[in-house]
């Protein structure tokens, strides 16, 4: 068996070893299945991590592992689903393994439901993010649908 400490190869976690590094969801390496991880990370008062853990109803569409997907409180179409990560992140830049898992539940998920669909997510408050726990938006879509992107920015364009 090969020791996992001479797997980790980080080069902001000199001092640091594999176990703590690699055992935080912060970290960008986080989960690569190096070192044996505690169990999922939750933050006390998220509505995420309570869905998560059984402790919030939620209606679940699917459930992976360290993945599920669930309705949205307030859909804004029919088939609007959240994917989410059982383990508390804040984005999809604070650990990129959990991004990547979640992605690939949502990237399955969408090609079951079929049909055009958006996938949405925010890092920060001026991205629109207001849930501090990472979560994708798959919003299926229709021609005409009135269905306005979370995107325009409320300048005026310059004329050219």
């Amino acid at each position: 068996m090969t020791d996992p400490a001479h797997l980790h190869a980080c080069w902001h976690c000199r001092d640091t070893g594999p176990s703590d590094c690699l055992a935080n969801p912060t970290h960008p390496h986080y989960n690569k299945g190096l070192v044996p991880l505690p169990d999922r990370v939750a933050k006390p008062g998220c509505p995420f991590c309570d869905i998560a853990a059984g402790q919030a109803p939620a209606t679940i569409v699917r459930e992976w592992d360290d993945v599920i997907a669930i309705v949205p409180l307030d859909p804004v179409v029919e088939g609007h689903t959240l994917v989410v990560p059982k383990t508390h992140v804040e984005d999809f830049a604070a650990a990129a393994y959990v991004a990547a898992r979640t992605m690939s539940a949502a990237s399955m998920l969408a090609h079951r439901m079929g049909g055009p669909m958006n996938l949405i997510t925010s890092k920060g408050r001026e991205a629109t993010q207001s849930v501090w726990h990472l979560h994708l938006h798959l919003v299926p879509r229709a021609t005409d649908d009135g269905l306005a992107l979370p995107w325009h920015s409320g300048r005026t364009r310059k004329a050219h």
